[in-house]
C-alpha cells in the first residue's frame, strides 16, 4: 500500500545539514506572510514543506513536522485559516469533520470565516489548490450520481457512508424534488447528522447513527440498496478494513445496485498541499495507487460482479472504484 508514500527521490536522514535551510524557508514564509504578502509566502511555504516531505525519510518528516513546523511562530499564523486551524485542533477528535470541510465547499465572505484579513487570504489560496479543487468536484459528482439512479429508477434507494454534512445532496435536483425514493445518511458523528435532520429533513433524508464497526459485525445491516457510496471515509481505514468493508456493503446492494468508493491518490499530484497537511494541520490520511484501491474488490464475490470501474478525477487527485452488481 503507498500510505504516506513520498516523491521519488533518495530519502536524507534528518541531519543540521537539513534542518537550518528548512528552518530559514520557514522563517522566509513567516516574514512574508506578517508583510502581507499572503500569496508568495503560502507559496514559499508550500514549496519548503513540498520540498521537505519529498526529502526526507518517513520518519525524519513526522520528526519535522512535530519538532519544527509545530513549535514555528508560522503556525500561529497559517492557524489564522479557519479550515488549517480545526484540522489541526481536532475538536471532535478526528481531522477532516464535516464543520472543517465547509470551509473549503464555497467561497466564504469573511465576515462568515470569523477571522483575520490574513486568515481569509490564506483560505482562499488554499481553495485554489487542486486536492481542495477535488472536493468540490467529488461533492458534485456524487451528486450526479444520486440524480442518475433517480433517473434510473423511480424508487431507488441510496445510503451514504460517513455522510458528513451530505453536502452533495444540496446540489443534487432529484432530493430538491424529493424524487429518491429512500435516502439514509450514515455517520458516527451525532453532531453531523443533526445538521442533516435540521437542514435536510423536510427533504425525506433520514439520519442514522452508526459505525464502521458495526458494519463490519453486521450489528447494522441494509438491504436492497441501489446506490451506497463512501466519498471520504476510505481515506483513513487500513487495507484489511477497506477490503472487509468493500465486500460487506457489496452484499447490500440489489440487483443493478451500484457502490461508489472514493480515496485520495498518491501525493505525487499535489504533494505540496498534502506536505502542508500533514505539518501544520497535523492530518495523515493513506494515499493509495490504483493497485491498492483494485486490491479492496478481493472479498466481492467475483460471479455476482457485472460491472467494475477505476478511473481518476480530472485533477488525478481521487480514485474512484465503481462496482456494479450482477
Amino acid at each position: 500500500m503507498a500510505e504516506n508514500s513520498h516523491e521519488q527521490h533518495a530519502p536524507r536522514e534528518w541531519t543540521s545539514e537539513w534542518r537550518l535551510p528548512l528552518t530559514q524557508g520557514l522563517d522566509l514564509a513567516h516574514a512574508q506572510l506578517v508583510g502581507g504578502e499572503v500569496s508568495q509566502g503560502m507559496r514559499t511555504l508550500f514549496s519548503v514543506l513540498g520540498h521537505a516531505r519529498a526529502t526526507l525519510v518517513p520518519e525524519d518528516w513526522r520528526r519535522f513536522c512535530i519538532d519544527t513546523c509545530h513549535a514555528h511562530p508560522i503556525q500561529a499564523l497559517v492557524h489564522q485559516d479557519p479550515f488549517t486551524r480545526r484540522g489541526f485542533e481536532k475538536p471532535r477528535r478526528y481531522a477532516g469533520d464535516a464543520v472543517m470541510l465547509d470551509f473549503v465547499y464555497e467561497d466564504h465572505a469573511p465576515e462568515r470565516l470569523g477571522t483575520t484579513p490574513t486568515g481569509v487570504e490564506i483560505n482562499r489560496f488554499l481553495c485554489t489548490q487542486p486536492s481542495t479543487a477535488s472536493l468540490r468536484g467529488r461533492r458534485n459528482y456524487l451528486a450526479q450520481c444520486i440524480d442518475r439512479v433517480s433517473g434510473e429508477r423511480a424508487d431507488a434507494r441510496v445510503l451514504s457512508v460517513a455522510c458528513g454534512h451530505l453536502r452533495e445532496s444540496q446540489r443534487s435536483l432529484a432530493v430538491r424534488q424529493r424524487r429518491v425514493g429512500e435516502f439514509l445518511a450514515l455517520d458516527q458523528d451525532l453532531r453531523s447528522l443533526g445538521v442533516i435532520d435540521s437542514e435536510l429533513g423536510h427533504l425525506g433524508i433520514k439520519p442514522v447513527p452508526g459505525s464502521v464497526k458495526e458494519l463490519l459485525r453486521n450489528q447494522l445491516r441494509f438491504e436492497e440498496m441501489d446506490f451506497i457510496y463512501a466519498a471520504g471515509l476510505y481515506d483513513y481505514l487500513p487495507q484489511p478494513i477497506a477490503i472487509r468493508l468493500t465486500a460487506q456493503l457489496f452484499s447490500m446492494l440489489r440487483s443493478g445496485g451500484k457502490l461508489l468508493l472514493a480515496n485520495y491518490a498518491d501525493p505525487h499530484k499535489d504533494s505540496a498541499f498534502k506536505a502542508y497537511m500533514e505539518a501544520c494541520m497535523d492530518w495523515w490520511l493513506i494515499y493509495r495507487e490504483e493497485s491498492d484501491v483494485a486490491g479492496w474488490m478481493s472479498e466481492v464475490p467475483r460471479n455476482q460482479l457485472r460491472l467494475q470501474e477505476l478511473f481518476r478525477d480530472e485533477t488525478e487527485n481521487l480514485i474512484y472504484l465503481e462496482l456494479t452488481r450482477r
